[in-house]
């Protein structure tokens, strides 16, 4: 597989400069910023390929606050059980419209067939608030925060493996934004850009309906 060395390399060829000017230091900066923008490019998008984890977390009696996953890097969904087996997923409150005009009422009388949550950043809230310890009660689905790069020779993971050169574009065009040369850099934010447009095409596969064969129909005379 290519490592990042194969991405700077590519960039350095394209921004026309070498090692000297496109120093290794700068260009694990700059891959990790294209890193963390290609992922959150494939999740504005909802593709799955920006990889996805599930994680437990066990209920304990009368608290209804617990942390996420400290490598979540966005939600996906919540689910939550109330009975040690089945699992229902979780709807997000509206907080601007709660039920009984408070989060307490939410907390004591929302009903465990209908659970809800309050995403509020590395921790949520679920309602209504468990009354007795359960191991596993929620199960959460999240994209995976990226492993940044730290060295040159780390390898290129998926799905950035897919294609190296995204990463180049972007570190070239940072590389040039460094120096004052934004202008120079739009040409490769443009190709950066289209390789993203058509990994989220290759990746989304569930947006893709399949065809279906249609017989040739006859309607009497009508030709």
């Amino acid at each position: 597989m290519a490592t990042l060395a194969t991405a700077l390399a590519f960039a350095r060829a394209q921004a026309q400069t070498d090692s000297n000017g496109l120093t290794d230091a700068k260009g694990i900066i700059f891959a990790n910023e294209a890193l963390l923008d290609f992922h959150n490019d494939l999740i504005s998008h909802g593709i799955d390929a920006s990889q996805t984890q599930e994680a437990y977390t066990s209920g304990t009696a009368n608290q209804g606050t617990y942390l996420y996953p400290t490598d979540m890097w966005f939600l996906k969904a919540i689910e939550i059980t109330f009975d040690g087996t089945n699992y229902l997923t979780g709807s997000q409150i509206d907080v601007s419209n709660l039920p009984g005009g408070s989060f307490s009422w939410v907390r004591s009388n929302q009903s465990t067939t209908n659970p809800q949550f309050d995403d509020r950043g590395d921790q949520f809230e679920v309602f209504p608030t468990p009354t007795t310890a359960i191991t596993n009660m929620f199960r959460i689905f999240y994209y995976l925060e990226p492993t940044e790069y730290t060295a040159t020779g780390d390898t290129i993971a998926y799905p950035e493996s897919l294609d190296y050169r995204i990463l180049g574009w972007r570190i070239a065009s940072s590389y040039l934004k460094s120096l004052g040369n934004w202008e120079s850099a739009v040409p490769f934010d443009t190709e950066y850009r289209n390789k993203v447009d058509k990994l989220v095409k290759t990746l989304g596969r569930g947006t893709q309906q399949p065809m279906e064969a249609t017989p040739i129909q006859s309607s009497g005379w009508n030709f």
